[in-house]
């Protein structure tokens, strides 16, 4: 066992506190034995339901499965090796130059030679960094561990062949999609026909837009898992709030009855104590494996793009790499299901008879299953004309969605302004509630059942309630009021949204361009194209997807939150704003400020 005063020996695990046997290293940089992280990958993903991933031991530190998604026993085998650790740790047991010892002399080691991958005594260091052909080899000193574990990881961490590590990538075969070096493509790939430089197809790769293709598709699944996390934490909440009423109307109706009801009282809470944990058990279970979803698809973003000052090598071996991970990850969440619990409590009428009662409450567990993930890429989806209403006495100027099937629109004109809550249902249109007034509204935001309506009349933002209308504050501020942020912006940007992301998004009628920028105001990207013009608005959906209606150019254009165009959607005349349902089924596109249009997503 080692002794406590080893902190800084490098070849001790921190898990067995050993000598390390066959260091595996995370892409954290914390290495551990082989049989350590094996034992801790199966006990730590057995709580989980479908793992895609695990926390590093020491950093916590999300570390996506490096082999066979769903395979944890598998996954210690697909981390890389630490061959110089491997074999310090064997030679720190004399502490002896490797070099002398070959010619049967004993100098005590002082430093590590990373290329060699042995330990050497100060006079072979010496020379070795005078010598013309190991001039070049990293030589550190044992003294400085820090140094020495800086090089080791950088060492590992490079553009090597995954099946000859001492090879570098130069290659690239596009029939198997695999990055290799020379000694794979004489023998392996020796009858293939699509193998070019790593140079040439890198080259090709990001000029063809397949590194940002994939970023956007990462991040809208990203973003979906987000969606459904949130569901199921608010499911979480629920229960415990259900569970608590529950709670408080099984005390209220025992204070009633006599001393006969303690026995039922604590049978019947026992039960609730149960079916609570078990549902909550249930859901943390799946939410583990949502959240690991979310670091994986987190992990391939970074990695996407960290490629972009990569060597042309290791972009080719991480853009594969990455987009096999990604597609397995898709495999795996197939068979998921998104669990949704609620709990019931029916309380018997029969309590007021007393002893003639035999159970408390009988408590429902309502748990309904569905595939965890059901959209489809918004590249795929048709969207389908259900109806178009026409409103030739009104002015929609903005609206937003409230659920999966009502919409909030703001109108004004001459003689009626206001606001409309509609109900959309297929082929049909009801408009639910209204409310007259005597100011301009002129866009409407929704939230935890709040209605954020814009007042052009006084300047300021009205807080309704989106069940009857009912205001509940009115907020104003001058230019003297607090102030986050001055975001200088060019005249004629009317239309913003902001992405999950924190990022803002405005268009230009005037210049026709869609601007990007982060919170501190550095541009990002900026959209132009021949077939948008008068971008009047820029709306987003659920995933991130940015929707800007061409109020020239008849047409909505629909961006990924990267600026990359993913579809144009023709033959929309002059589209003030188009709207997306959460659940990503529905969409309204306001026309000419007159006409609605509702589509279908499928």
């Amino acid at each position: 066992m080692a002794s406590s005063n080893d902190q800084n020996d490098l070849t001790i695990c921190s898990v067995c506190l050993e000598k390390f046997k066959t260091p595996r290293i995370l892409p954290c940089s914390h290495i551990f034995c082989h049989s350590c992280i094996s034992s801790y990958l199966v006990s730590s993903c057995k709580s989980k339901e479908a793992p895609v991933g695990f926390s590093c031991p020491l950093c916590r530190e999300f570390v996506p499965a490096p082999a066979d998604i769903g395979k944890p026993a598998t996954w210690a085998e697909g981390l890389p090796v630490c061959k110089i650790l491997d074999k310090l740790s064997r030679s720190r047991e004399s502490n002896l130059c490797a070099a002398c010892q070959r010619e049967n002399e004993e100098e005590e080691a002082t430093d590590i030679c990373i290329t060699c991958e042995e330990a050497i005594c100060a006079n072979c260091a010496k020379y070795h960094r005078r010598n013309l052909i190991t001039s070049t080899h990293v030589v550190v000193p044992l003294k400085e561990p820090s140094v020495v574990l800086q090089s080791v990881i950088s060492s590992v961490k490079n553009g090597s062949c995954p099946e000859h590590p001492d090879k570098e990538v130069e290659l690239h075969c596009g029939e198997h999609r695999r990055a290799m070096c020379t000694l794979c493509a004489t023998t392996e790939h020796r009858k293939c026909l699509d193998v070019q430089t790593v140079q040439s197809i890198a080259e090709k790769t990001k000029k063809g837009g397949s590194l940002q293709e994939l970023l956007r598709k990462v991040n809208n699944y990203e973003q979906e898992l987000l969606m459904v996390k949130k569901k199921q934490e608010n499911n979480l909440s629920e229960i415990d709030s259900t569970s608590d009423s529950i709670l408080e109307e099984t005390k209220k109706l025992r204070m009633e009855v006599n001393a006969h009801l303690d026995k039922l009282e604590n049978e019947h809470l026992n039960e609730l104590s149960k079916v609570t944990k078990e549902s909550k058990d249930m859901l943390n279970k799946n939410i583990d494996s949502v959240s690991d979803r979310i670091h994986f698809s987190r992990h391939c973003i970074q990695r996407l793009q960290n490629l972009e000052d990569a060597s042309d090598a290791c972009f080719m071996k991480e853009y594969h790499h990455v987009g096999e991970k990604f597609e397995m990850l898709k495999l795996e969440t197939v068979n998921l299901k998104e669990h949704e619990i609620k709990l019931k409590s029916n309380i018997s009428k029969e309590l007021r008879k007393l002893k003639q009662v035999e159970r408390f409450s009988k408590l429902e567990v309502l748990h309904s299953r569905k595939h965890l993930l059901n959209r489809r890429d918004i590249e795929d989806v048709s969207f389908s004309l259900i109806y178009e209403i026409q409103l030739p006495d009104a002015n929609i100027c903005g609206g937003n969605f409230i659920s999966d099937e009502v919409i909030a629109l703001a109108k004004y004109n001459s003689t009626k302004k206001g606001l409309w809550l509609a109900g959309l249902k297929r082929n049909t249109w009801d408009k639910v509630r209204e409310s007259d007034t005597d100011d301009t509204y002129f866009d409407v935001q929704h939230s935890d059942n709040k209605l954020y309506i814009t007042n052009q009349t006084n300047r300021s933002v009205i807080v309704m309630s989106s069940n009857d209308f009912t205001t509940i504050a009115i907020l104003k501020y001058d230019l003297q009021g607090k102030l986050a942020f001055r975001y200088p912006v060019e005249k004629s940007s009317l239309y913003v949204t902001v992405t999950h992301r924190g990022h803002i998004v405005h268009s230009n009628v005037k210049t026709d361009t869609v601007t990007c920028i982060d919170e501190k105001g550095v541009p990002l990207w900026k959209y132009v194209s021949p077939k948008l013009s008068g971008p009047c608005s820029v709306d987003r959906d659920a995933l991130d997807n940015l929707y800007v209606g061409g109020s020239k150019s008849n047409n909505v254009h629909i961006l990924s939150s990267f600026g990359s165009l993913i579809r144009v959607l023709e033959c929309i005349p002059c589209p003030a704003f188009m709207k997306v349902s959460e659940r990503g089924d529905m969409c309204c596109v306001c026309s000419s400020w007159k006409n609605i249009r509702v589509y279908e997503i499928k």
